[in-house]
């Protein structure tokens, strides 16, 4: 008996809590439901007359990226072109280069083969030169020797 009179005390407690807690409770506010079909009516047809201009302005975007991406082709277009002429003149400067080094080796060449060549005679009219003393030399030297 004792059981059950603790069960029915436990339950009666829990019932008087749940009650007290939702007394206490505070109620949210602004739940009350209401209907107004004349503001929504209202709302709805001012967001719909907003539409147009909202279609309009992306409109006016999407002209203005149009604008923006021709001319941004443009200039591409045009510094395409202009690297073209821009290679070609590299190609002309690098020609050019070439044949002036071409030049300048042709020159160096002529004048080591020049030098070369100086030295050449320079040292065959030295030879020469020393060639007919040392001859005379033992020329006078042999003829010494036979007088004596």
């Amino acid at each position: 008996m004792k059981k059950r009179q603790w069960r029915m005390d436990a339950a009666l407690l829990r019932t008087a809590v749940i009650f007290f807690c939702l007394a206490c409770a505070p109620f949210p506010a602004g739940s009350a439901a209401s209907a107004n079909y004349f503001e929504d009516f209202y709302n709805g047809v001012e967001k719909f007359s907003g539409l147009p201009g909202e279609v309009n302005e992306l409109k006016k975007s999407y002209e203005q990226t149009l604008d923006e991406l021709d001319r941004a082709k443009q200039s591409a277009k045009a510094y395409e072109e202009q690297n073209a002429k821009l290679l070609e003149q590299n190609r002309e400067l690098a020609q050019t280069v070439n044949q002036l080094k071409d030049e300048s080796d042709r020159k160096d060449a002529k004048a080591r083969k020049f030098k070369n060549m100086l030295i050449t005679v320079v040292l065959l009219v030295a030879g020469y030169f020393i060639g007919i003393r040392v001859l005379r030399f033992f020329m006078r030297r042999s003829n010494r020797k036979l007088r004596r």
